[in-house]
Protein backbone atom coordinates (compact mmCIF):
# COMPACT_ATOMS: atom_id res chain seq x y z
CA UNK A 1 0.00 0.00 0.00
CA UNK A 2 3.08 2.29 0.79
CA UNK A 3 4.18 2.22 -2.75
CA UNK A 4 0.76 2.70 -4.36
CA UNK A 5 0.35 5.90 -2.45
CA UNK A 6 3.97 6.77 -3.96
CA UNK A 7 3.19 5.97 -7.27
CA UNK A 8 -0.32 8.84 -7.26
CA UNK A 9 1.82 11.18 -5.69
CA UNK A 10 4.19 10.59 -8.23
CA UNK A 11 1.71 10.67 -11.18
CA UNK A 12 -0.18 13.57 -9.28
CA UNK A 13 3.20 15.82 -9.67
CA UNK A 14 3.86 15.24 -13.17
CA UNK A 15 0.14 16.43 -13.82
CA UNK A 16 1.48 19.89 -12.91
CA UNK A 17 3.58 19.96 -16.51
CA UNK A 18 1.06 19.74 -18.95
CA UNK A 19 -1.09 21.99 -17.02
CA UNK A 20 1.58 24.92 -16.71
CA UNK A 21 2.34 23.88 -20.34
CA UNK A 22 -1.25 25.06 -21.64
CA UNK A 23 -1.60 27.97 -19.27
CA UNK A 24 0.93 29.72 -20.60
CA UNK A 25 0.74 28.97 -24.52
CA UNK A 26 -3.36 30.06 -23.75
CA UNK A 27 -1.91 33.05 -22.72
CA UNK A 28 0.50 33.99 -25.11
CA UNK A 29 3.80 33.70 -22.81
CA UNK A 30 5.66 30.96 -23.92
CA UNK A 31 8.28 32.64 -24.89
CA UNK A 32 7.30 35.15 -22.16
CA UNK A 33 6.76 38.57 -22.60
CA UNK A 34 9.65 40.88 -23.33
CA UNK A 35 11.34 42.64 -20.09
CA UNK A 36 12.59 45.28 -22.15
CA UNK A 37 8.93 46.26 -22.89
CA UNK A 38 8.07 49.87 -21.83
CA UNK A 39 5.63 50.71 -18.58
CA UNK A 40 2.97 51.72 -21.26
CA UNK A 41 3.28 48.72 -23.14
CA UNK A 42 3.24 46.44 -20.12
CA UNK A 43 0.26 48.12 -19.54
CA UNK A 44 -1.28 47.17 -22.63
CA UNK A 45 -0.39 43.87 -22.47
CA UNK A 46 -2.23 43.53 -19.22
CA UNK A 47 -5.29 45.25 -20.05
CA UNK A 48 -5.78 44.05 -23.04
CA UNK A 49 -5.60 40.12 -21.92
CA UNK A 50 -6.54 40.57 -17.92
CA UNK A 51 -9.48 37.88 -18.32
CA UNK A 52 -6.81 35.20 -19.85
CA UNK A 53 -4.02 36.29 -17.29
CA UNK A 54 -6.36 36.28 -14.50
CA UNK A 55 -8.29 32.84 -15.40
CA UNK A 56 -4.51 30.92 -16.25
CA UNK A 57 -3.31 32.34 -13.13
CA UNK A 58 -5.68 30.96 -10.88
CA UNK A 59 -5.81 27.55 -12.58
CA UNK A 60 -1.80 27.92 -12.10
CA UNK A 61 -2.83 28.81 -8.33
CA UNK A 62 -5.43 26.29 -8.16
CA UNK A 63 -2.92 23.29 -9.26
CA UNK A 64 0.11 24.51 -7.92
CA UNK A 65 -0.28 21.69 -4.86
CA UNK A 66 0.60 19.17 -7.26
CA UNK A 67 4.18 20.61 -6.70
CA UNK A 68 3.46 19.49 -2.95
CA UNK A 69 2.80 16.13 -3.46
CA UNK A 70 5.28 15.40 -5.94
CA UNK A 71 7.82 17.15 -3.24
CA UNK A 72 6.56 14.14 -0.80
CA UNK A 73 7.24 11.43 -3.40
CA UNK A 74 10.79 12.85 -3.74
CA UNK A 75 10.98 13.09 -0.18
CA UNK A 76 9.84 9.21 0.50
CA UNK A 77 12.65 8.48 -2.25
CA UNK A 78 15.11 10.19 -0.06
CA UNK A 79 13.98 8.33 2.70
CA UNK A 80 14.36 4.96 0.86
CA UNK A 81 17.84 6.14 0.16
CA UNK A 82 19.08 7.36 3.25
CA UNK A 83 17.47 6.47 5.68
CA UNK A 84 16.71 8.84 8.77
CA UNK A 85 19.22 11.12 7.10
CA UNK A 86 18.55 15.36 7.58
CA UNK A 87 19.03 14.65 3.74
CA UNK A 88 15.16 13.82 3.85
CA UNK A 89 14.04 17.13 5.96
CA UNK A 90 16.32 18.97 3.72
CA UNK A 91 14.23 17.43 0.64
CA UNK A 92 11.21 18.18 2.30
CA UNK A 93 12.55 21.74 3.56
CA UNK A 94 13.45 22.30 -0.23
CA UNK A 95 9.82 21.51 -1.53
CA UNK A 96 8.05 23.21 0.46
CA UNK A 97 9.67 26.44 -0.43
CA UNK A 98 9.41 25.62 -4.56
CA UNK A 99 5.68 25.85 -3.79
CA UNK A 100 5.63 29.63 -3.19
CA UNK A 101 8.26 30.19 -5.67
CA UNK A 102 5.25 29.63 -7.99
CA UNK A 103 2.42 30.75 -6.01
CA UNK A 104 3.55 33.64 -5.00
CA UNK A 105 4.78 34.88 -8.50
CA UNK A 106 1.18 33.86 -9.74
CA UNK A 107 -0.89 35.99 -7.32
CA UNK A 108 1.69 39.23 -8.15
CA UNK A 109 -0.02 38.50 -11.71
CA UNK A 110 -3.57 38.57 -10.49
CA UNK A 111 -3.04 41.41 -8.55
CA UNK A 112 -1.77 43.25 -11.96
CA UNK A 113 -4.74 42.27 -13.23
CA UNK A 114 -7.25 43.03 -10.69
CA UNK A 115 -7.67 46.86 -10.95
CA UNK A 116 -8.62 47.88 -14.19
CA UNK A 117 -6.69 51.45 -14.89
CA UNK A 118 -4.10 51.06 -12.78
CA UNK A 119 -0.85 52.96 -13.28
CA UNK A 120 1.53 51.32 -15.88
CA UNK A 121 4.12 51.84 -13.59
CA UNK A 122 3.00 50.06 -11.01
CA UNK A 123 1.86 46.77 -13.17
CA UNK A 124 5.60 46.85 -14.88
CA UNK A 125 6.99 46.69 -11.71
CA UNK A 126 4.70 44.05 -10.08
CA UNK A 127 5.81 42.41 -13.38
CA UNK A 128 8.92 42.53 -12.97
CA UNK A 129 8.55 41.56 -9.42
CA UNK A 130 6.84 38.28 -10.67
CA UNK A 131 9.02 37.31 -13.60
CA UNK A 132 12.09 37.88 -10.66
CA UNK A 133 10.59 35.24 -8.08
CA UNK A 134 9.21 32.74 -10.85
CA UNK A 135 13.20 32.57 -12.86
CA UNK A 136 15.21 34.25 -10.47
CA UNK A 137 14.61 31.95 -7.48
CA UNK A 138 16.95 29.35 -8.42
CA UNK A 139 18.52 28.07 -5.02
CA UNK A 140 15.79 25.29 -4.08
CA UNK A 141 15.00 23.46 -6.49
CA UNK A 142 19.03 23.61 -7.29
CA UNK A 143 19.17 21.96 -3.87
CA UNK A 144 16.75 19.55 -4.34
CA UNK A 145 18.71 18.45 -6.89
CA UNK A 146 21.93 18.35 -4.74
CA UNK A 147 20.22 16.68 -2.40
CA UNK A 148 18.86 13.76 -5.20
CA UNK A 149 22.57 13.03 -6.75
CA UNK A 150 23.87 12.68 -2.82
CA UNK A 151 21.22 10.33 -1.63
CA UNK A 152 21.76 8.46 -5.07
CA UNK A 153 24.91 8.44 -4.36
CA UNK A 154 25.00 7.25 -1.15
CA UNK A 155 22.99 3.64 -1.92
CA UNK A 156 24.68 1.20 -0.53
CA UNK A 157 22.81 -1.25 -1.84
CA UNK A 158 24.37 -4.14 -4.27
CA UNK A 159 21.99 -3.21 -7.06
CA UNK A 160 21.80 1.19 -6.64
CA UNK A 161 17.91 1.31 -6.25
CA UNK A 162 18.00 4.64 -8.57
CA UNK A 163 20.98 4.23 -11.13
CA UNK A 164 23.93 6.22 -10.58
CA UNK A 165 24.02 8.16 -13.78
CA UNK A 166 21.04 9.63 -12.60
CA UNK A 167 22.99 11.47 -9.59
CA UNK A 168 24.91 12.90 -12.53
CA UNK A 169 22.00 14.22 -14.55
CA UNK A 170 20.58 15.75 -11.43
CA UNK A 171 23.88 17.47 -11.07
CA UNK A 172 24.53 18.60 -14.52
CA UNK A 173 20.64 19.80 -14.29
CA UNK A 174 21.83 22.22 -11.81
CA UNK A 175 23.74 24.07 -13.95
CA UNK A 176 20.79 24.71 -15.78
CA UNK A 177 18.29 26.04 -13.85
CA UNK A 178 21.03 28.12 -12.14
CA UNK A 179 21.24 30.78 -15.31
CA UNK A 180 17.75 31.22 -14.51
CA UNK A 181 19.47 33.17 -11.92
CA UNK A 182 20.73 36.18 -14.26
CA UNK A 183 17.43 37.51 -15.46
CA UNK A 184 18.61 40.07 -12.73
CA UNK A 185 21.80 41.39 -15.24
CA UNK A 186 19.65 41.42 -18.48
CA UNK A 187 16.43 42.87 -20.34
CA UNK A 188 17.82 41.82 -23.49
CA UNK A 189 19.11 38.64 -25.11
CA UNK A 190 20.34 35.12 -23.87
CA UNK A 191 19.87 36.05 -20.01
CA UNK A 192 16.80 37.75 -20.09
CA UNK A 193 14.22 36.53 -18.77
CA UNK A 194 12.62 35.37 -22.22
CA UNK A 195 16.39 34.39 -23.70
CA UNK A 196 17.40 31.57 -24.85
CA UNK A 197 19.24 30.79 -21.40
CA UNK A 198 17.29 32.23 -18.88
CA UNK A 199 13.95 30.82 -20.19
CA UNK A 200 14.57 28.22 -22.64
CA UNK A 201 17.46 26.55 -20.72
CA UNK A 202 15.83 26.75 -17.43
CA UNK A 203 12.22 25.07 -18.69
CA UNK A 204 14.16 22.81 -20.36
CA UNK A 205 16.24 21.40 -17.25
CA UNK A 206 13.19 21.81 -15.29
CA UNK A 207 11.23 19.45 -17.29
CA UNK A 208 13.92 17.09 -17.69
CA UNK A 209 14.35 16.85 -14.28
CA UNK A 210 10.68 16.10 -13.93
CA UNK A 211 10.55 13.16 -16.66
CA UNK A 212 13.90 11.78 -15.31
CA UNK A 213 12.77 11.54 -11.38
CA UNK A 214 9.03 10.54 -12.49
CA UNK A 215 10.38 7.78 -14.42
CA UNK A 216 13.20 6.79 -12.03
CA UNK A 217 10.86 6.69 -8.82
CA UNK A 218 8.23 4.83 -10.52
CA UNK A 219 10.43 2.02 -11.57
CA UNK A 220 12.16 1.97 -8.26
CA UNK A 221 7.90 2.21 -6.55
CA UNK A 222 7.78 -1.13 -8.27
CA UNK A 223 10.72 -2.86 -7.21
CA UNK A 224 10.01 -1.51 -3.47
CA UNK A 225 6.55 -3.07 -3.77
CA UNK A 226 8.42 -6.34 -4.12
CA UNK A 227 11.16 -6.07 -1.56
CA UNK A 228 8.76 -5.02 0.66
CA UNK A 229 6.39 -8.16 -0.23
CA UNK A 230 9.17 -10.48 -0.50
CA UNK A 231 10.30 -9.48 3.30
CA UNK A 232 6.80 -9.51 4.48
CA UNK A 233 6.73 -13.37 3.92
CA UNK A 234 10.12 -14.30 5.38
CA UNK A 235 8.09 -12.73 8.55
Amino acid sequence: MLEKHQRLCIWAGAAFVPIFAVVFISIGWLPPPSPNMTASETGEMFAAHSGRIRLGMWVLTTTTPLLCVYGAALTHLTRRLVGLSPLVWLQAICAACLIFEFIIPQQVWQVATFRAGRDNELVQMLNDQAWFVYLGVAGTVMLQMIVLAISILQDDRPVPLIPRWVAYANLSLVLGVVSGSLIVFAKTGPIAWNGAISWWLVAASFFLWIVVMVTMMLRASHRLEREDAAEAALI
